[in-house]
């Protein structure tokens, strides 16, 4: 029977670390339609959040969120009983123990949506200027409804008093 891993010496390549216990990275499929790339936008206009594809060319959206069992020790307080994806996790895949030679973790990596339309510019023009189209036409029809539904709102509330 294996035992718990109690504390983690110097020499354990996760001492001092715990990185892959302060986030969640969910696959997210590539996006392909002006929608998806605005959901993408959309992602990283909220704090703790960043997309980035990995170079198998998945994509994946990144939440910032320590998990509960870790200790301020960077231990897991629930390891013998921990989740299959943490026990399966390999730590030679961790970023912090790239080197140099290995290259980038990511191929891309966006934490802000300004960040990612001017990727989106450069690396697919054709598709952003149809994406600006979009938008365009998006707003364009519904700031009209919305406007109109606050204005209609603002009429029932001065008639009500």
């Amino acid at each position: 029977m294996l035992l718990p891993i109690l504390s983690k010496t110097g020499e354990h390549p996760c001492h001092n670390c715990a990185k892959c216990c302060t986030y969640v990275a969910l696959e997210h499929e590539t996006p392909r339609t002006m929608k998806d790339y605005d959901h993408i936008i959309w992602y990283l206009y909220h704090q703790g959040v960043s997309v980035f594809v990995d170079w198998e060319n998945s994509w994946y959206v990144k939440f910032e969120a320590r998990c509960d069992n870790l200790n301020a020790q960077g231990m897991c307080d629930v390891y013998d009983h921990r989740p299959a994806i943490c026990k399966d996790f390999d730590w030679r895949e961790c970023e912090n123990h790239l080197t140099p030679d290995d290259g980038a973790p990511d191929k891309y990596v966006w934490h802000t949506g300004e960040e990612f339309l001017e990727w989106f510019e450069q690396k697919r023009p054709k598709t952003f200027k149809r994406y600006q189209r979009f938008m365009k036409k998006r707003h364009a029809t519904g700031e009209e409804k919305e406007l109109l539904r606050v204005a209609e709102e603002d009429d029932s509330a001065s008639v009500a008093n």
